[in-house]
């Protein structure tokens, strides 16, 4: 199948134009943070104290407290996932990494608290396209290409092991029950031969 594995030229194709406006913007915000920071600031500001305390200690301190580098790794998060995505190697990983990057991108998107209705109204095609990749993305991170999910799989060995458990007990009592039929009929027949014995010894 080539380098696309189990990937149809459909999905293959659909997957290059999400990915490709995820990297076009990824390579934007890696070499342009600025242009993004100001906006995504309010967003890392809340952000970057909760990842601190999440993280183990002596890393707490790795954890960039500047918007514009926020900017960079969300652009390479980008980058990344949108290639792994198209390809298809680890696409379900790149998935995920684009549906991350999604967040940032909807809160730069969103307008301040205090902004007025013109420009409320003005951002709100550009929020709702970032809350639609990233639905796209969440969506792509579960598609199994028509392949049986890992419950599925657990699920159905499962059943067949209890099948295959089920039968060979079921034909172990069978041939016990073979067994004890045939001991008793020779048991039957030694109690006559020996009566017939005891009988002959009497008389």
């Amino acid at each position: 199948m080539g380098m696309f594995g189990g990937m149809s030229l459909l999905r293959f194709i659909a997957r290059s134009l999400i990915a490709g406006t995820f990297i076009v913007d990824g390579i934007n915000k890696v070499t342009k943070p600025a242009e993004s920071a100001a906006e995504a600031e309010n967003f890392t500001e809340k952000v970057t104290p909760l990842v601190q305390r999440v993280a183990p200690a002596g890393y707490s301190s790795w954890v960039p407290e500047d918007a514009e580098t926020w900017v960079r790794i969300g652009g390479a998060a980008q980058i990344a996932g949108g290639a792994m995505f198209a390809t298809g190697i680890g696409r379900r990983l790149g998935a995920l990494l684009l549906a991350k990057a999604s967040v940032l991108n909807i809160a730069i998107a969103m307008p301040p608290k205090d902004a007025g209705k013109a420009e409320k109204k003005a951002a709100r095609p550009q929020v709702l396209t970032q809350m639609a990749l990233l639905g796209s993305t969440l969506l792509a991170s579960q598609d199994l290409q028509g392949n049986p999910s890992l419950s599925w799989r657990a699920g159905h060995t499962i059943d067949k092991v209890e099948k295959q458990a089920s039968h060979t007990t079921e034909k172990l009592s069978r041939k016990a029950r073979k067994t004890a039929k045939k001991a008793r009929k020779q048991a039957d027949k030694l109690a006559k031969s020996t009566r017939k014995s005891l009988e002959s010894v009497v008389s």
